[in-house]
Formats: structure tokens, sequence, C-alpha cells
């Protein structure tokens, strides 16, 4: 089904493209090499928002049987291991522990009770002729069946009394670990009804580096890619660490004020599904949790990294070379290319030479595509369709 979306998807590109190579009084229109990566994959030196985050959580449970009496921490709080984070009604608990109580104590009485009724039958029976013997030793092993239960009963009661006062006496729960709130599930549910720990916090230490990738930029960051990892207070600090997971399964929606990704296209990509990625660190040290830095994929010292454009502006000679149509002062012209790696996902080709974030190229129309034809910026097509919105 993904596959089939991404080939509709490039299919209506296509299609589009095709009607913007169209333009008034026969000029070609071309469109800038900027934005047409900014609509597959990553452009060199776009940026994500980060955010340094524990790789460990720990989760905290709530009894469904208690009364939450008061909550002692906020979302974003730092915590350390034994700080309490919220208490149960100990009102309600006390009542419950004096009632066991009280029945321990009934439960108590009977089994004397019973012992004494016993041992006061044992000595008639002694008393009594041979004819009345069995009918006490009947009674006697009736009142010991009565025994043995009130004993079981007992056993039960007291095991009741010990876990209410350990319960009372842990009536505040405190925190695992060192770190930070992460979140507060008071309902105990996400939107899709799956339950939640009341209490998650971040573990204090091992940290990574959380990112979000936009629907548009699927495929431009996999486990394995090298990042780094920019300050945000201070430019000249850096770290560099590596994509270990890009996770499709549990995109987000809308706007994100924490993680958002920072590029030529901010209003596409708020609207559509955000996808979390996460970077392990070569080095954590003077890293907080926390901190929001920026992420940047990495290239090798002396690597050259051109921009992603969509397949369809790209020909091919037959002996495997590539060109574009590209402007050149008002002209268009046949211009040779190198193509890297292809993204099969966005269906992009990378151009490691030859093309730059400041030209311009036209989409390859057969009949319009010839050297020296004028070029034009603006597209008729746009243009007819606001003047028939306005109509």
């Amino acid at each position: 089904m993904k596959l089939k979306k991404w080939i509709s998807l490039a299919v209506v590109l296509c299609m589009a493209l095709s009607l913007a190579a169209c333009s008034s009084e026969g000029a070609v229109y071309v469109q800038s090499v900027k934005d047409l990566a900014a609509l597959g994959g990553i452009a060199p030196g776009d940026r994500f928002a980060g955010i340094v985050v524990s790789e460990n959580v720990a989760e905290v449970q709530k009894d469904g049987d208690r009364t939450i009496a008061e909550l002692l921490v906020r979302e974003g709080d730092d915590v350390k291991e034994g700080d309490a984070l919220f208490s149960y009604d100990t009102d309600e608990l006390q009542l419950t522990l004096d009632k066991q109580r009280l029945e321990l104590e009934q439960l108590q009485a009977t089994i004397e009770n019973y012992k004494e009724q016993i041992a006061q039958l044992e000595k008639e029976r002694n008393w009594v002729g041979t004819a009345d013997k069995l009918q006490f030793t009947i009674e006697i092993q009736s009142m010991q069946v009565d025994l043995k239960e009130a004993e079981l009963n007992l056993n039960t009661k007291e095991a009741e009394v010990a876990k209410s006062e350990s319960i009372l006496e842990n009536a505040t729960v405190v925190s695992p670990v060192t770190g930070r709130i992460q979140s507060i599930s008071e309902s105990g549910m996400d939107n899709y009804g799956n339950p939640l720990p009341y209490i998650t916090i971040q573990q204090a230490g091992s940290y990574r580096v959380k990112g979000t990738l936009g629907e548009l930029q699927r495929g431009g960051i996999m486990e394995g890619s090298r990042m780094t990892i920019l300050s945000r207070t201070d430019s000249t600090v850096s770290w560099s660490g590596t994509v270990t997971l890009v996770d499709y399964e549990n995109p987000t929606q809308g706007n994100d004020n924490s993680m958002y990704y920072y590029g030529s296209s901010s209003d596409e990509m708020t609207s559509s599904s955000k996808y979390p990625f996460y970077v392990e660190l070569d080095d954590t040290q003077g890293l907080i949790l926390g901190q929001h830095v920026y992420l940047q994929l990495e290239t090798e010292e002396g690597e050259t990294t051109g921009p992603s454009i969509s397949s369809a502006f790209i020909c091919f000679n037959e002996d495997g070379t590539a060109y574009v149509w590209a402007e050149s002062r008002g002209k268009l012209v046949k211009k040779d290319v190198t193509v890297g790696e292809y993204n099969f996902m966005l269906d992009t080709y990378e151009i490691t030479d030859g093309l730059t974030e400041e030209d311009y190229i036209a989409f390859p129309d057969a009949e319009l595509c010839v050297e020296g034809a004028p070029t034009t910026h603006e597209n008729i097509v746009e243009e007819e369709a606001a003047e028939g919105e306005v109509e």
C-alpha cells in the first residue's frame, strides 16, 4: 500500500510538472532547484530541531483500586531517586485497615472459643459411659472442622492486614530513578485506547537526541546515517552520532511545538505526518537532559553533496550520462549533470555535480525544450487558475 501511495504521488507530480512546463509567449517555465529539492528529500544544510532525551525510561503505575490524594510533580520536573511523586488517600486506607484488624480479632476470639469447647468436650467424654462416647466424639470432630476453617480464615486475614499496613506505610510513591518527568497520564489511556503508565520518567545518564522527520522527507534519513548535533546557544559546540531508529510505526499529526522541521516548506510539513528518529551519540559530554539542539546530516571532509530532485526532471543519454534543461542568461540550455544515489521512496536523484540550488531548470517537454528557447519564472497555469478564481 505504501509503494502504491508513493507511485501515485509521483504520477500526480509528473502530471503537474508537465502542465507547468507551458508558459506564455512561447517561453519555457523554469523552476528553482532549491524549491524542487524541498519537494523531495533533504537539501544540503537542512536542519532539524531536536531535543536531548534519555535512552531509558522508568514507568510508574498507579493502583486503579485506590484514590490519589495528591500529585506532587508536574511534567518537565527533575526528580531524584526517592523523591515523592504522588500519595494515596490514607483516610480510606486507614478505615480499611481498622476493619480488617477488627475482623482479625474476631477470628482469633472464635478460634480460642473453639479450642476451649473442644477441650471441655474431651473432658466430659471421659466421664460418660461407653454408649455415650460416640456422640461426644462426633461433636468434637465437627468442632475441629470448624476450628480448622477458622484458622485458615485467620491466615488469610493476617495476610490482608499485613498488605494494608504495608500499603499505608507506603502511601507516598517515590521515583525509582533520577531523571525528568516526561509525561503524566491521568486517564491511563492514549488517543487510541492503549494503556499508558501513570508517570513516565526519562532516566538521567544514557542520552540520545530525538528529532522528527516530515512526510516529504521519508527515506531522507535512514538507520545508520551519520548526524551532526549543533548547540543552539554556541555555534562552536557540536557532537556527532548515528541514527539508530526511524520510527515510522508511531507518527504524530499536526504541529509539534517541541520538534519541527527547519526548512523551506514549514506550512506543508506541519499539516502532514511526522516521524520521530533517534541519534545515538558518540560522546555526551556537555549535554543535559531536555536540551534543545539542531541536527544536520553529516558529510565527510571533502565530500560534495548536491540537491535531490525528482527523476522527472532528469534526462538520460543512451550511454547512461544525464542532463537537465537549465536556464542560462534567460535562455534554455542542455546541461550535463552527474547523478548520485537514487531514493526509491521519493523517486529522486541526488545531483552530485553540474547543478546547484541557485540554478533554474525546466520539465523536459519534448516540444518546448530546445536549445536557446526563452525562459520565464512565471507559471501560466498558476496565473490562469488565479484569474479563474477572481472571475
